[in-house]
């Protein structure tokens, strides 16, 4: 009853994916799975596509359509990529006529791939393969390619979604981009149209829309090391921009209360312990690196009091980096001595770490005609 069940699940993903390669030399078995794999890979879902296609060889150790897969998802680097080393590994001699094609152009330089695309276009005309390799990235050739194939039509449709989405090639339709994105999950149901439509909406300050995409196609395998996983932080952070920056502010405060008061802990939880702070006073002497051991050593300086205000805010495209600008102002007394009226512009730099927002860099520097901090002489 298992392997009846195991059967009958692999003819319905046979016959749910038209084949990319008409014949291939694989077991029939391999073939179905590898199939899935070349979907994967035309999606733009390498990793599924390197599981899936390993999944064939260990039905079929010498589905050369596999090895020819996992040898194309290496780089060409010359320096450090894999893909001619796997290559060469491969016996071109057992390969189908359709995946020799595919091997050559994988082997051939930069100068030499048209040709060996177009020497397979001219074997192999029907091929929705060769066909789909020849696209490239004008969406215009997509819709071509989506209309002359269109039961293999679901990575065309992806170009196609970013294309009416984005304007690109064709005029912005936001409507035709939705109805691009569900004819390709109607063929292919895999993440990257989530994380497609998910750029999209962000691009369109949809903010909201982004992130429920970009967590659909986290939620295809959420279990860690997503490559999808970056995409919903930075969603999540725009979609919370107010929350994000009243937080950053409070960490501001909390740090030069903590600085000020000679509270080691409070300001070492702000800090990054693997990229220390680099930071110039409001005294203009050199800039210097944070020293948590050294806080409050001087003992000299007792603040009366001290405000920060009129905070702006920066944020890097990806939000991963903050840049806080603002105004101090307060009093001090220098051993004992009478009240020193402050007031300092100043910024900082924080970071977004595992552990939450880091400041790395602080700057400050006494308003025109006021004081900042002592000479440490």
């Amino acid at each position: 009853m298992k392997n009846l069940l195991i059967t009958s699940f692999l003819l319905f993903v046979f016959n749910s994916h038209a084949q990319w390669i008409s014949k291939t030399s694989c077991s029939k078995k391999a073939a179905m799975i590898t199939n899935e794999a070349l979907e994967s890979r035309f999606n733009v879902e390498p990793l599924i596509a390197l599981g899936q296609a390993r999944a064939a060889l260990i039905l079929d150790p010498d589905c050369g359509c596999a090895q020819i897969l996992i040898a194309g998802l290496g780089s060409a680097n010359k320096d450090w990529g894999s893909r001619r080393e796997k290559l060469a590994q491969i016996d071109r001699s057992s390969l189908s006529g359709e995946e020799k094609a595919w091997y050559d152009i994988l082997m051939a330089s930069d100068a030499q791939i048209k040709e060996k695309l177009n020497t397979a276009l001219a074997s192999y005309p029907n091929s929705p393969m060769f066909n789909y390799f020849s696209v490239g990235e004008d969406v215009n050739a997509s819709i071509e390619f989506a209309e002359k194939f269109p039961i293999y039509a679901s990575p065309a449709l992806n170009s196609i979604t970013y294309g009416y989405g984005r304007g690109e090639d064709v005029a912005a339709d936001y409507a035709k981009a939705i109805d691009s994105k569900n004819k390709s999950i109607s063929l292919h149901n895999g993440p990257n149209i989530y994380d497609t439509m998910a750029e999209i909406e962000f691009e369109l300050g949809n903010y909201q829309n982004a992130l429920d995409n970009q967590l659909k196609a986290v939620d295809f395998a959420a279990g860690g090391g997503s490559p999808y996983w970056t995409g919903v932080v930075k969603y999540w952070h725009y979609n919370n921009k107010e929350e994000v920056i009243n937080n950053l502010i409070k960490n501001q405060n909390k740090l030069q209360i903590a600085i000020t008061e000679g509270d080691k802990e409070t300001a070492l939880s702000l800090m990054d312990s693997n990229n220390p702070m680099y930071t110039g006073d409001s005294n203009l002497e050199s800039f210097y690196e944070f020293n948590i051991s050294e806080m409050g050593d001087s003992g000299k300086v007792n603040w009366s009091a001290l405000e920060l205000y009129d905070f702006h805010s920066q944020f890097s495209p990806d939000m991963s980096t903050a840049i806080l600008s603002f105004y101090a102002k307060g009093a001090y007394s220098v051993n004992g001595g009478e009240d020193v009226a402050y007031r300092t512009r100043a910024s900082s730099v924080w970071t977004r770490t595992n552990e939450g927002w880091k400041v790395i860099h602080g700057n400050w520097a006494p308003q025109r005609g006021m004081s900042g901090i002592p000479d440490t002489d």
